[in-house]
């Protein structure tokens, strides 16, 4: 079963690697008369990936099938030895976000 902790840490590492990809693509904005002028930016497979856990975590709460949940345990696994510092939230929404889930 996937804890809402997992769940948690599966958003906080989606949400630190998409905000790595904009500031990659972003580092210094342009400043405009009209504000602040952005680049596109394309997310990282390693995003892709994180999101695409997350997804199957927070979508299926209760309906994920044993390898499912064994991929997702082994992914947090892997992040939690390899990039610790992605489960450290930096994302100021963060807050706002677990206020809805609950």
């Amino acid at each position: 079963m996937i804890t809402k902790k997992n769940i948690d840490n599966l958003y906080k590492v989606s949400s630190n690697l998409s905000f790595q990809c904009f500031k990659y693509a972003n580092p210094h904005p342009k400043m405009t008369k009209y504000g602040v002028k952005f680049k596109p930016y394309k997310l990282s497979e390693e995003q892709r990936e994180a999101q695409y856990y997350y997804s199957i975590a927070a979508g299926y709460e209760g309906k994920i099938t044993k390898e499912q949940e064994e991929q997702i345990k082994a992914y947090l696994l892997k992040i939690k030895l390899a990039r610790p510092e992605l489960l450290e939230q930096t994302n100021a929404n963060y807050e706002q976000w677990k206020a809805t889930k609950q």
